[in-house]
């Protein structure tokens, strides 16, 4: 028996919450069940890799393997949340590039992205009438100052939320009209 021997373990450690030395698990397999959770952008794997505290070299390598394999594809994660953002969250144009780039998307891709007016018309009519619920008692005016902000917000463009808006203002007050007219009948 040698004193002083000390063999380096196979596996890279990692501090648990208690402070407790644990090892990490094999950085191809943790990867894999990410992907196995949801589709994610290189840029997110990448950073939920060194947030468990692998080296920067093997996440490099692990994530060359697995583009190299097809299990990352910004493009086809891009278009996964691209049919999230128009069918889900009902995000308009600016709202859906934004979230893309909060989830790591490159810029290029996001540039190649295109959504037609009518397709974005027809999700802010979707929005405001599921908003339309919650407004109901609220003057006319003082609905049409919110939807506009909640358009906005949810990254629709200017031109749009103007002719959504309008449609619902004159719909609105044909409403009224025709309501007016049957109380007069009475």
């Amino acid at each position: 028996m040698t004193r002083g021997t000390f063999q380096l373990p196979m596996e890279p450690l990692r501090k648990n919450e208690r402070g407790r030395v644990k090892p990490l698990p094999d950085i191809k397999s943790y990867a894999l069940r990410l992907l196995g959770i949801r589709d994610r952008s290189e840029y997110e794997l990448r950073i939920k890799l060194q947030d468990k505290g692998y080296d920067p070299e093997m996440i490099s390598g692990t994530i060359d393997q697995l583009k190299d394999a097809g299990f990352i594809d910004d493009r086809k994660t891009a278009e996964s949340i691209i049919r999230y953002c128009k069918e889900g969250k009902l995000l308009g144009e600016n709202g859906t590039k934004h979230y893309l780039k909060k989830r790591g998307i490159p810029e290029e891709i996001i540039a190649q992205m295109t959504t037609s007016a009518g397709e974005q018309i027809e999700n802010a009519k979707i929005l405001i009438s599921k908003r339309e619920k919650y407004l109901k008692k609220l003057p006319l005016k003082v609905k049409i100052n919110r939807l506009y902000g909640q358009l906005q917000r949810k990254g629709y463009g200017y031109e749009i939320i103007n002719r959504v808006i309008r449609e619902y203002e004159d719909l609105c007050k044909r409403g009224a009209a025709a309501e007016s007219e049957r109380a007069e009948m009475r």
